[in-house]
Parts: C-alpha cells; sequence; structure tokens
C-alpha cells in the first residue's frame, strides 16, 4: 500500500471503532441502541474534526459517548501519525523509512527529514494550547455550572475548539454566551492556534533560534491577518443594526464570526436569520478554510494565496509569480488551480446530489444545500438546518464530503490513481493551439 493509501485505511479504521462504540447502548443517555447510520455519521463527522451531527451531542449521548467523540477529535484533530511517533518514542524505536513517508503525506511536509521531531512539537504544542485553553474557560464555565461540570465543559470545548471540531455541549453551540465577550474572544483564539497549521507554530516558536520564516508560514499568517481583519469589519458593517451600544461586545461577536467559519464550527448566530450578504461571506470563508498542515480544512489560506498572487502576475503581464523576492513553482501553480478546480466541481456536483433527494423547507433556496455541502466539505460544521433531516443518501453524501475534506482530495487522488507512471519523455507529440477565452 502506498502512504495515502494507508492514511485513508487506518482514518476508516479509527471512524469504524468510533462508530461501533457509539452505537452501543453503554452511549446513549437513555440506554438505547442508536441506529448505526448515525453513529457511523457522527463518527466521520468527530474523526473528520467536522461538528455536523445529525443528533444533539448534549442531549444524545451521555458521558462515555461523549469521551468516544472526545477521542475520535483529538485523533482526528493532532493526526494518527502522532499517536505512531508517540508509541514509537514510547518503545526507543525509530520510524521507518515508510514511516517517515506517511509523516510526510499525513502533514503535508515538504520533506521527510526532520518529520518527526516535528511531530513531537505538535504533540506537546497542541496538548499545551489545550491546557491552556481549558484552564481559560474554567474560569468562567466552572462558577456557571459547578466544578464536576465546568471542568469536564472546559476540557470538551478547548480540545473541539483546538481542533476546529465544532462539537458543543451547550444542546444550541454556544447561544447562550452571545453577549459573553470573554468566552467568545477564547473559544476564537482557540480556533484560530488550530487553523495556524503546525508548521506556522513551528517557525514562530523558533524564530529567536534561526532568525528567519519560512516563504509559507509568511503566506499564510499574511493571508490569515488578511481575512480576520476583513472579515471582521464586513461583518461589523453587515451586522450594525445589532450594535446595542457595548462596543467591546459587538466587536467580539464579529471577531468570532470572521474566525469560526474558517472550519471552526461554533456559532451563537441564527444562519437563517442573517442576510444573504452574510451567507455568501460565511460561505467564501468556509471555502478558504485554514492552513495547511492544521486541524481546519478548505482550500487553504495559501492555496488562495497563491491564486491571487498569480492572477496579479497575470494582469501584470509577467511570465513568473513572484512572492517577498522569491520565484512560486510552476507545479505548485498548477497545483493551486488542481485544488480550487476539483473543490469547485465536488462542491457542484453533491449539491446537485442533494438538491434531488433532500426536501427543501419553504422560504428556503438553494443556498439552503450548497451551505451545508460547503460546511462538510471545508470540515466547518456550520448548518442551516439540513443535517438532522438527511435521508439516506443526503448522509451517506455529507459522509464522503466530510471525509474528503479532511484527508485531502489530492490525497485521495493519489490514493487512488494507478500505480504505474507513463514516462511522458519516451513519446513526444506536436503542439497545436485552441481557441481559449
Amino acid at each position: 500500500m502506498k502512504p495515502p493509501q494507508i492514511i485513508i485505511t487506518v482514518f476508516l479504521t479509527v471512524i469504524l471503532i468510533g462508530s461501533v462504540c457509539l452505537a452501543l447502548p453503554i452511549s446513549d443517555q437513555n440506554g438505547q441502541a442508536t441506529s448505526y447510520l448515525d453513529s457511523l455519521f457522527m463518527a466521520v463527522s468527530a474523526t473528520c474534526v467536522t461538528g455536523l451531527a445529525v443528533v444533539n451531542t448534549a442531549d444524545h449521548w451521555n458521558t462515555f459517548g461523549q469521551v468516544i467523540i472526545l477521542i475520535m477529535v483529538e485523533v482526528g484533530g493532532l493526526g494518527f501519525m502522532s499517536f505512531l511517533v508517540l508509541l514509537l518514542n514510547m518503545t526507543g524505536q525509530h520510524p521507518s523509512f515508510k514511516s517517515k513517508m506517511m509523516i510526510r503525506d499525513a502533514y503535508n511536509f515538504t520533506t521527510i527529514n526532520g518529520g518527526v521531531d516535528l511531530v513531537k512539537s505538535i504533540i506537546k504544542l497542541s496538548l499545551i494550547t489545550q491546557f491552556i485553553g481549558a484552564l481559560l474557560l474554567s474560569l468562567d464555565f466552572v462558577p456557571r455550572f459547578g466544578w464536576q461540570k465546568g471542568v469536564w465543559f472546559s476540557i470538551f470545548h478547548a480540545v473541539s475548539a483546538h481542533s476546529n471540531a465544532g462539537f458543543d455541549l451547550f444542546e444550541t453551540s454556544l447561544f447562550q454566551f452571545r453577549d459573553n465577550p470573554y468566552v467568545l474572544v477564547v473559544m476564537s483564539l482557540l480556533i484560530l492556534s488550530g487553523s495556524f497549521g503546525f508548521i506556522v507554530w513551528f517557525d514562530l516558536l523558533n524564530y529567536k533560534t534561526i532568525k528567519k520564516i519560512t516563504l509559507h508560514s509568511r503566506l499564510a499568517l499574511t493571508m490569515t491577518a488578511i481575512l480576520v481583519v476583513s472579515g471582521t469589519v464586513l461583518y461589523c458593517i453587515l451586522n450594525y443594526r445589532s450594535f446595542n451600544g457595548h462596543i467591546g461586545t459587538f466587536l467580539a461577536q464579529n471577531f468570532f464570526l470572521s474566525i469560526t467559519p474558517r472550519s471552526g464550527g461554533f456559532t451563537f448566530n441564527n444562519y437563517n436569520a442573517t442576510s444573504y450578504a452574510s451567507l455568501v461571506l460565511t460561505m467564501f470563508l468556509m471555502f478558504v478554510g485554514g492552513t495547511s498542515g492544521s486541524t481546519a480544512g478548505g482550500v487553504k489560506t495559501t492555496t488562495f494565496g497563491i491564486l491571487l498572487i498569480n492572477i496579479k502576475a497575470i494582469f501584470s503581464n509577467r511570465q513568473h509569480t513572484i512572492y517577498h523576492e522569491r520565484r512560486i513553482p510552476f507545479r505548485t501553480i498548477s497545483r493551486v488551480y488542481e485544488v480550487v478546480f476539483i473543490y469547485l466541481g465536488i462542491i457542484f456536483i453533491s449539491s446537485f446530489i442533494l438538491l434531488v433527494t433532500e426536501h427543501l423547507p419553504e422560504n428556503n433556496g438553494i443556498e439552503y444545500v450548497f451551505f451545508e455541502v460547503i460546511s462538510a466539505l471545508a470540515t466547518v460544521g456550520l448548518s442551516l438546518g439540513l443535517t438532522p433531516h438527511l435521508t439516506v443518501v443526503g448522509k451517506i453524501t455529507i459522509m464522503i464530503l466530510m471525509f474528503i475534506g479532511r484527508i485531502g482530495i489530492m490525497t485521495v487522488i493519489y490514493a487512488v490513481s494507478s500505480h504505474s507512471k507513463v514516462d511522458e519523455t519516451l513519446i513526444q507529440y506536436p503542439d497545436e493551439e485552441i481557441v481559449v477565452g
């Protein structure tokens, strides 16, 4: 098996084990077995850190079921290779060459060298971030819910937010914290920390030592800053009617709204009651997503950034795409257009299938389906309410979208592609122009 095939197989194994555990009566609040299709859907959503749910996480599952979901979220967020490296480190073994290749493919590293050390840093950084996040949330949750419930809620939501999973135990996401800027900002920062990407964090933490930052991290940080600032400003403009005189709360709300579509999945907002402009902005942010090598989905900030830089070069009539005095290789630019085109193709095909199989409520247009499809493919978890009412075909379609979104489109393509590779230098064909545009 090729490394991409092994990655897919292990993810499927985790999903199957988790789905069986969730289907058992011991996971249900009422001690009843959950239908396997619903359990499988929840397992896919948790392992693929999406957050879409056909049953309410707080109402349906007991503590055991919630722990199973949290474990799948952690495995899906950190990646199963993290646990493999941890196991090898504990047993004193060294990873094989194939294991190093899987680490490279699983985390989108550009080289197999130093991958093991980087994964160890990923584990430490993630656990420290989740611990700090849980500690900060406990300052509000413990006085509000009591020690036992408050501590459990703090741990669950810190892990879920940092993993960009979107699962919550409040029945209505963060609606009760709508006017609580402290919780909104802490959750926003946890989501943001997970969507940065492990390579970016590694560069930032080692900046004092290496005195430089990679081009990848520079572009990722620039695009993240642009998306967060512009998103916050645009949401402030679109939601000015909801301003109640408290500028701090208003800014925290719109700051949260600009971050949670980037694969966070939490919300205090009824998207069915928002304007079409807000829905379009949310779908755009979901489509872009977070940074490559992070827990977030979407086409990724670096992909979108290179797309914009290349378009600028085309309009400037430049032959090469330049960013900070570095030329972007043609193979990278070609990959960008492949990813964006395939993403759009999957969105339209999946939306068409759901428009045929699903029932659209009155006063809802095609945005009711498109929003759900983009949310699933970008592993966001926001919804206009379609997920709980999906048909069997609809559930299978959304599960496939979540799985592709978490594994990565190119990983799936490499896994199903032919083993044999044709040497294109053996046969050369003549060029011929075709009129385009």
